[in-house]
Formats: C-alpha cells, structure tokens, sequence
C-alpha cells in the first residue's frame, strides 16, 4: 500500500493514538511559486529525515525552540502530523503539529488544553533558508489546515510571521509571556 492511498481525511485510530494527515491533491503538488522543474512532494517525515529537520530546527532558532535528535523523534512520534516538503530529494521545510491531549511539556501548549476542547496544536513549521520566499509554509500550512481549528503562538516582535498568519485568517486570542518574550497566541478556526 502507498504512503498516498494508506491516508484519511479526517482522525482515526492507530497505534492507540489519533492522527490526521491533511494532503493537499496530488494535482497541486508543485507550488505555483516554485520553478515549474521542481519536483516538491509534501510526505510524512521519515526517521531519515531527522537529522535534517534537527539542524534546520537549529538555524531557526529566532522564532522556534531548540530540538534535538531525541527530541524531534519523539515529537514525530506524538504528532497529530509531521510532514516535509521533498523538493528534488531536498527538505525544503517541515511542520509538526499535536492533537488535543497530547502528552506534552510546553505551556505554550497548555495555555491552549486549557482554553479549547478540539484542535490541532501546530508546534513549529521550519523552511530551509534556500527555500524562503518560494511557497513552502504556504503549502505546508495547506497540508495541515482543514476542519479542526488550528492553534500556534508568534513572539511579539516576529512581523512577517504576524502578518502571514492574518492573511491566512488567524486571530489573536491571547498572550502569554514565556522565557522572557511575549507570546501572541493565535487561532484559525476549522
């Protein structure tokens, strides 16, 4: 069975945890922005791939947490979905979100369980600095939105990412200070 044809729209059962993988149609697999010779594929993250989510992880460090190996597979490993964006056999960018309930050490996250009942927390979504400016957090935030509302935070002081996510319809609900930075915390509802 293939990755594509093993997939469901909406949550289900596996593993004894709930998972949704959210592809966009296999017509629209190259992005508009980027060059029309590009193969981009968005595919779940494979154990392959940590190495490099790791270290693109680590040059984005302005806007996201720090990840290890450990870290990032057992993040993968809670994920409500984990998917990359394969240009030519090349990362582009990746994202990672958590279900509700999520056995998870953030309160970042916590701020969220304990405000809302169904939603998909989106934890970090990274683009590799080759890739900037080329489409590829559109197409991942297209992979992951559908009908579950969708809820992440931005610092304060990250103006594109604030203006990003407005024009994709996020709304602030609220703030919260950690380590130092205020955190705004937005939601895009289902």
């Amino acid at each position: 069975m293939t990755i594509a044809s093993s997939l469901k729209p909406r949550c289900e059962k596996a593993h004894g945890r709930r998972f949704r993988l959210a592809m966009p149609h296999p017509d629209s697999v190259t992005s508009r922005s980027m060059s029309p010779d590009e193969n981009a594929v968005i595919r779940p993250i494979e154990q392959h791939d940590l190495d490099t989510i790791v270290d693109l992880n680590q040059d984005a460090l302005h806007g996201v947490g720090e990840l290890d190996y450990e870290s990032a597979a057992l993040l993968v490993k809670q994920s409500d979905q984990a998917l990359v964006l394969d240009v030519d056999g090349d990362v582009a960018g990746f994202v990672i979100t958590l279900p509700t309930g999520a056995a998870y050490d953030s309160s970042r996250y916590d701020w969220f369980e304990d405000r809302l009942d169904d939603y998909v927390y989106l934890d970090r979504i990274v683009v590799a600095d080759t890739h900037r400016r080329q489409g590829v957090a559109s197409r991942l935030y297209d992979a992951i939105e559908s009908d579950l509302p969708v809820a992440l935070e931005v610092y304060d002081t990250n103006t594109p990412s604030l203006e990003f996510h407005r024009q994709r319809g996020y709304r602030k609900i609220g703030e919260l200070e950690h380590a130092g930075k205020r955190n705004l915390m937005l939601l895009k509802a289902g």
